[in-house]
């Protein structure tokens, strides 16, 4: 599967020689490393990581993987002509060393690279070729956390998520997580973890993976919809409920749709287990956008027919007061044929929901939203007071 790339991280240098030097002077002595600024990036502080890669830069001292994260703190900050002009430096840098690479790291930011600049193929092919000296015995396979996750992105690159994502899984097991260190690299790995389960409709791996994602401090609200899903799919309705919540708190500007799944997941867990599609009729999962769409006016209508009918039962006058009870058997079934109704459009509106369509702007157009935020549309009016 296909996920944009953003910020790769590795930590893999070759040490400096040890060499006789002058001591320094007391403000050089404080002067970051590229130790330090690797860090610093490994643990997200991006701002910070880019002052002390912005003073190596000042002496000549980056290298290709060291152009690149300047790049991508650039790119945090928001600073898009600084980030563009590292990642050009980065990409010839880079170019140039993989022409003899020992190992990983060279072609797996100069495949980052290529990725961000749009020539997946050429990202393909360094990937490509990385892997298969790992393979060949040619290049020692990695042991450390960082290792391997370079190798599991670079199959990731090639679109093998079948190695990828043992590596990745491998990778999260090895990491330092010290001062939250490789905790962004954890995020990615189990990002893609779960995407790929949810690709291949394994949602018990995938809600396994998003509730390890959404664990991690400050996850975003993408993570919890992705997680709400997952836990709908797998009948966990209270679960993607409460997940669908906690993401439309977490971004307020694009709350609507999950608001509205939010409640339909609650309704669902008083209802379950949910028809997997209506009497003789085509599964909800086999439905097309508008046949769910058409379906849920349906149902929508066949719910305010049944108000009508009770309503005329109950001789409701015009200002709505109940002229007569309803007995026992009347109300009954009136209430069981409502609830029926009623676990078909739940169903059919989270299957809706689910897939990510517009649920909030159609519910809004076709005349139905009403029906998912109040209880009492799901409830006979009350016989008329004694």
């Amino acid at each position: 599967m296909r996920v944009s790339v953003l910020a790769v991280t590795a930590g893999l240098f070759a040490a400096t020689t040890s060499v006789l030097l002058p001591a320094p002077r007391a403000a050089e002595a404080h002067a970051p490393s590229a130790d330090d600024a690797v860090a610093l990036y490994d643990r997200g502080n991006y701002a910070e990581a880019r002052q002390a890669l912005l003073a190596l830069d000042a002496k000549g001292a980056l290298d290709g993987p060291l152009l690149y994260r300047l790049f991508y703190c650039a790119r945090v900050a928001g600073d898009e002509p600084a980030a563009q002009a590292a990642l050009d430096r980065a990409r010839k840098t880079l170019e140039k060393a993989n022409e003899n690479p020992a190992a990983l790291e060279i072609p797996f930011y100069l495949a980052n690279t290529y990725a961000n600049i749009g020539r997946e193929a050429d990202a393909h092919k360094i990937a490509a070729s990385a892997t298969g000296r790992v393979e060949s015995g040619a290049w020692k396979a990695p042991t450390t956390g960082i290792g391997l996750f370079q190798l599991a992105k670079l199959y990731q690159d090639q679109g093998r998520a079948d190695k990828a994502v043992p590596l990745y899984e491998k990778a999260i097991a090895q990491f330092d997580g010290t001062e939250g260190r490789y905790e962004n690299n954890t995020r990615w790995a189990l990002r893609y973890i779960g995407d790929d389960a949810a690709s291949r409709a394994d949602f018990a791996a995938a809600e396994r993976a998003y509730t390890r994602l959404t664990a991690l401090a400050g996850a975003p609200a993408r993570d919890w919809n992705a997680l709400a899903v997952a836990r709908a799919r797998t009948g966990n309705w209270s679960g993607a409920s409460e997940a669908w919540s906690t993401a439309v708190k977490l971004d307020q500007a694009n709350s609507d749709d999950p608001r509205y799944s939010a409640r339909l997941a609650e309704a669902a867990a008083l209802l379950a287990p949910l028809p997997q599609g209506p009497p003789q009729g085509t599964a909800f999962k086999a439905m097309s956008q508008s046949d769910l769409e058409t379906f849920l006016k349906a149902e929508t209508d066949a719910a305010r027919d049944v108000h009508r009918r009770a309503a005329e039962a109950m001789k409701v006058d015009k200002d709505g007061v109940p002229q007569r009870a309803l007995d026992a058997k009347e109300r009954a079934a009136f209430q069981g044929e409502l609830t029926k109704v009623r676990a078909l459009f739940v169903a059919a509106g989270l299957e809706y929901a689910v897939r990510r369509l517009p649920i909030r702007e159609t519910a809004f157009h076709d005349g139905y939203a009403v029906l998912i935020f109040q209880n009492s549309e799901w409830t006979l009016a009350p016989d008329p007071a004694k």
